[in-house]
């Protein structure tokens, strides 16, 4: 009897103790062998290492690392591997998630799957907002880009709209060639420019129909108008681009050549004298050719120094060729007269000997601008 207890003693000491031990194996973090007395307990062993491979495995779901394969078997190991199972899917809803698919929702996980699912309705409610709120961006865009659109159009119409009509005010309305004022805003800006080069020079024509008036008491003004327009095509025909044809008025016009010499204007004046000449008579083929008197300005360019401002020396320009203009009509008109245009500058200048004098140095003297112009224009 006295042995049978002392063997139950002994057996309740072991289960104690192995107890004791199974208990710090979960609780204490680090392993520890099993002492000789519990491994020689048949199946502690085996029982001892399932604890640790559970223990194990919880560890790595505490870390995020469910992707561990569980090798046992029975029902805490089938738990385990379902909340294995549940937890990878879940985490690959929130993939899709991620990825905006909003229509996931989670029905395995107790309050974890209300949370999951109120947080993604959420989330599709904020996104149905937002691709409202990008639709009326977009119509809003799309009005804004329509109305800078049409705003420029306007702006393109009013700016060809505007460069008409300023093309227009600079045009006679009868022949389309530039009017006075235009003509003497670009030449004025031209002959400023022509003061800084030092070969400049050109040539003013002013040019008159023959007997204008009388073609209109004859024919009438409608066939007067056609024979202005006649002349006004001859004259543009006979003439260079760089030229600058205007109507000076009624019948008159007036023609800028920029870098021309007097025998270069000459040879220009005398072609549209001609070019004209040979043109039919609107008044039909009874009636005398269209004739024009033509006088030429020369400014050379020694006097671009002395001149004063470009609308002062085009002043006085036009009226040297006036003045020729003038001595081509009494002459008996149909032919081209000119003046250099010095004397409308310098009251003296130097000229050729005379055969009748030979005072001043080196066979020259000082013409008074009277002798000058009966010299040119006889």
């Amino acid at each position: 009897m006295e042995a049978l207890k002392v063997r139950f003693d002994e057996g309740l000491e072991l289960a104690r103790e192995t107890v004791e031990f199974l208990e710090n194996t979960l609780l204490i973090d680090r392993e520890r062998a099993a002492p000789p007395e519990l491994s020689a307990i048949s199946g502690f062993d085996r029982l001892h290492e399932h604890i640790n491979s559970l223990k194990d495995i919880l560890c790595l779901f505490s870390n995020g690392h469910f992707e561990c394969k569980l090798s046992q078997s029975g029902v805490t190991a089938g738990y385990i591997k379902a909340l294995q199972s549940n937890i990878r899917h879940l985490t690959w809803q929130c993939h899709r998630v991620a990825a905006g698919d909003l229509r996931q929702r989670v029905d395995f996980m107790g309050e974890l799957s209300n949370t999951f699912n109120r947080m993604i309705e959420s989330l599709a409610e904020k996104n149905r907002i937002i691709e409202q709120k990008q639709e009326e961006l977009a119509a809003l865009a799309q009005d804004l880009r329509l109305e800078i659109k049409r705003k420029e159009e306007i702006e393109s119409a009013l700016r060809v709209s505007e460069a008409a009509y300023r093309e227009k005010a600079l045009r006679d309305s009868l022949t389309g060639l530039y009017n006075r004022g235009y003509f003497f805003e670009a030449v004025s800006r031209e002959m400023e420019n022509l003061k800084n080069r030092p070969d400049a020079s050109f040539c003013l024509l002013l040019i008159d129909i023959d007997h204008f008036k009388n073609y209109n008491d004859t024919f009438g003004h409608l066939l007067g108008d056609q024979a202005i327009k006649t002349v006004t095509s001859a004259v543009g025909q006979a003439l260079r681009k760089s030229d600058i044809l205007a109507r000076y008025g009624g019948e008159e016009f007036v023609v800028f050549l920029d870098q021309t010499s007097l025998v270069m204007g000459l040879a220009i004046a005398e072609r549209i004298r001609g070019q004209v000449e040979s043109q039919p008579n609107p008044a039909g083929p009874g009636a005398p050719p269209l004739t024009i008197s033509v006088g030429l300005c020369c400014v050379e360019n020694r006097l671009f120094q002395q001149g004063g401002s470009g609308a002062h020396l085009l002043a006085k320009a036009l009226a040297q060729a006036d003045a020729a203009l003038y001595k081509a009509k009494n002459n008996g008109r149909n032919q081209v007269r000119f003046s250099v245009g010095l004397e409308a500058l310098l009251p003296d200048f130097p000229c050729p000997r005379s055969p009748r004098s030979s005072s001043g140095p080196a066979g020259h003297r000082l013409r008074t601008r009277r002798e000058t112009e009966a010299h040119l224009f006889n």
